[in-house]
């Protein structure tokens, strides 16, 4: 809400902010008065206004605000300056202390390795017959095989043979192998770079034995990294063995009730046999099963991928879903088809009469005309399943010989981009980094301890009265 002032009072507000004193001053009052041609009591009824209105009390409260803070800053000020000495003394003794404290540490030294994977030790079998692209699930070459390293590097039996290899429960003074781990731990450093190498770092007292010890983390990386790729070539090849075998019997079988079949009715392959005479069902027909085939032999390739995939991948994996998802849609579709055959089959064999069966040099066979159908419907499965045995087996005969050989690789799986030498300088400790750092915790401590002592002061007063 404002308020409108008169002209008198207008000019007594623009006096009163250019000599503030006269507010509190009675002689500084009666001064700017006189100077002004008015009596001292009329400009002290015209302040009394002002401040009954309002208006006077809340630019006094701003200038005492103002006046507070800059009150409490230079006081604060103040307070520092006059004990510098204090301040001087307290920092300077924490420097020297810091200093000294830094100079007898024992020196530190790194010895680092940069490795990178050669992609060459461990069959990725998913990866090797899956069309999906897994590298979009962090399944991509690289990134599996660092993750294994860092995995590797971190187990326990590695940590274990280090402790052991070189004596580390005695040289880092613990009580027993588990305390010792953990401290080798610490000192091991394992960064990814943006490049995707992993660098391998080891701090130690003797620059030798870091160095000693790097050179035998690589190895024993190595050597587990390339155990685990021949057990899963092993996995990979009895996996894809029993398919095979499971292969052979059922297209032995399969080929076993087609030779029954042809020598029961006559019928070699209906379905061409009829070819001259129903020229375009004939070839529909042998289009979907074409496409039929084709579909076929995917799902089986799912289907390997999907049994490796779960023996290798975590359950809530998304190359799971996705493998199973596609696997579902793949059956769908061979139903589909499959439904499509059979009518087509139906179709063409209903639609060919007893004269064109006769006049037909082509067809031999000693069947009754009413049995055709169901005849022909079984001849073209029986041929089927023939065929369809034959692709799995041209799929899975190279994936086992692929994975036999991986089975037996023994070649080094890591790519040592820098080898690790023995340190020239010392890693840590950083003196100039202790030494400034407790400089300025010395000088900020001094600090808030007077300021805390003095705005303190007059409660500690009060409780010891009490």
């Amino acid at each position: 809400m404002s308020i409108k002032l008169s002209p008198h009072e207008e000019k007594i507000l623009s006096i009163v902010k250019e000599h503030p004193e006269i507010v509190s001053d009675p002689h500084e009052r009666k001064r700017v008065a006189e100077m002004n041609g008015m009596a001292e009591k009329t400009l002290r009824n015209r302040i009394a206004d002002l401040k009954r209105y309002g208006v006077l009390d809340n630019d006094e409260k701003k200038r005492n605000e103002n006046f507070d803070e800059e009150s409490i800053l230079n006081n604060n000020i103040l307070l520092f300056w006059s004990n510098r000495k204090f301040i001087t003394r307290n920092t300077s003794i924490i420097a020297l202390v810091s200093l000294v404290v830094s100079l007898l540490l024992p020196k530190w030294y790194e010895s680092k390795a940069v490795i990178l994977s050669s992609g060459a030790g461990k069959f990725n079998f998913l990866s090797a017959i899956s069309p999906i692209p897994v590298s979009d699930f962090g399944l991509s070459t690289i990134n599996e095989d660092i993750n294994n390293f860092i995995a590797i590097l971190q187990s326990r039996s590695v940590k274990e043979h280090m402790v052991n290899r070189f004596n580390l429960v005695e040289k880092y003074s613990q009580p027993d192998i588990e305390y010792a781990m953990e401290v080798f731990e610490e000192k091991m450093l394992l960064e990814v770079t943006e490049e995707g190498t992993l660098e391998i770092s080891i701090i130690d007292k003797d620059p030798n034995i870091a160095k000693q010890m790097v050179d035998e983390v690589l190895f024993l990386l190595d050597q587990t990294n390339q155990n685990l790729g021949m057990e899963a070539g092993r996995y990979n090849r009895e996996f894809l063995e029993k398919r095979l075998n499971k292969n052979e019997a059922e297209l032995e079988q399969a080929e076993l009730d087609l030779k029954a079949f042809q020598e029961n009715t006559g019928i070699i392959d209906l379905v061409t046999q009829l070819s001259s005479t129903m020229q375009m069902s004939a070839q529909a027909y042998n289009s979907i099963f074409e496409t039929y085939t084709v579909l076929y032999a995917k799902k089986i390739e799912t289907e390997t991928q999907l049994a490796v995939a779960n023996n290798i991948l975590s359950s809530d994996n998304p190359t799971l879903l996705q493998l199973e998802q596609m696997l579902k849609e793949q059956s769908k579709q061979l139903d589909i088809l499959m439904l499509k055959l059979d009518q087509k089959l139906q179709d063409l064999l209903t639609n060919v009469s007893s004269d064109e069966l006769d006049n037909n040099p082509n067809i031999e066979f000693s069947v009754s005309f009413d049995d055709l159908p169901t005849l022909g419907l079984q001849n073209a499965r029986l041929i089927r399943d023939v065929e369809l045995q034959n692709t799995i087996q041209q799929i899975l005969i190279p994936q086992y010989e692929q994975a036999k050989l991986e089975e037996t690789k023994n070649i080094p799986t890591l790519q040592v981009i820098d080898k690790p030498k023995v340190a020239l300088n010392k890693a840590k400790p950083k003196r100039a980094f202790i030494v400034i750092g407790a400089t300025l915790m010395g000088f900020i401590l001094s600090l808030i301890y007077l300021y805390t002592d003095k705005n303190t002061q007059s409660l500690r007063n009060l409780i010891k009265e009490h």
